[in-house]
Formats: structure tokens, C-alpha cells, sequence
């Protein structure tokens, strides 16, 4: 995979249904969670807080992961993602998901209120 250098050159090199579905993703957390900074990390939108990554998004060909970088926020919220799949620190989201904008608001705030200060 190539290295990109902004987030367009990374949303033009999805097929469209990625690049609708990440763009649509992105766009809300953008909107809001405006205190987040959106940046491209790891080849892929991640937002932060300060120095601390808090969530991020990478496409897959089936779903679209949800970055958690933590295993705290799955864990905590084990019970509500039940009907996802999920690994450690990522949860698979279809590209047509409707938006949780409840669950999206839990897992970021956990993750601002558990990041390590730097």
C-alpha cells in the first residue's frame, strides 16, 4: 500500500463504497467532536486530543474497522457491541451502518477521559 500524503489522496484510493462509507464516518465524528483534530496516521483518519490518538477509521474490502487503540473502550463497552464484531481495539462496521451517534459519543469520550496526559 502506498504512503499517502493527505487524506484525499487516501480517499481517492478506495473503491467508492469505501471511500462513501469512510468519508460519511469521518464527517461525523468531524461534526461533532470539533475539539478533535483529524489527521492522516498509520495511512488511514485517525482523530486526536492533543497528542493522544482517540479513534480512527480503516477500510477493509467487507467493513470498515473503527480504531479504538485502546482495548479498555471494547472491553468497557462489551455489553452495547454484542450484536458487532470486534476484535481488541477495533469494531467492523458495514458500510451502509447507521450512524450510533449514542455509542460513537460513549467510546470517544471514554477515550478522551482515559488517555494518558503527556
Amino acid at each position: 500500500m502506498p504512503k499517502y500524503s493527505n487524506l484525499e489522496e487516501f480517499y481517492h484510493s478506495l473503491p467508492e463504497d469505501q471511500e462513501l462509507a469512510t468519508r460519511r464516518f469521518v464527517e461525523h465524528i468531524s461534526t461533532n467532536f470539533e475539539n478533535l483534530e483529524l489527521v492522516l496516521a498509520w495511512n488511514q483518519p485517525m482523530f486526536k486530543s492533543g497528542k493522544n490518538y482517540i479513534v480512527g477509521f480503516m477500510p477493509t474490502k467487507k467493513h470498515i474497522n473503527l480504531l479504538t487503540i485502546s482495548d479498555d473502550a471494547v472491553t468497557e463497552f462489551k455489553a452495547e457491541l454484542s450484536s458487532y464484531r470486534h476484535g481488541s481495539r477495533s469494531i467492523a462496521l458495514p458500510f451502509d451502518w447507521q450512524i450510533d451517534a449514542e455509542l460513537i459519543k460513549k467510546i470517544i469520550e471514554f477515550q478522551v477521559s482515559h488517555s494518558p496526559s503527556w
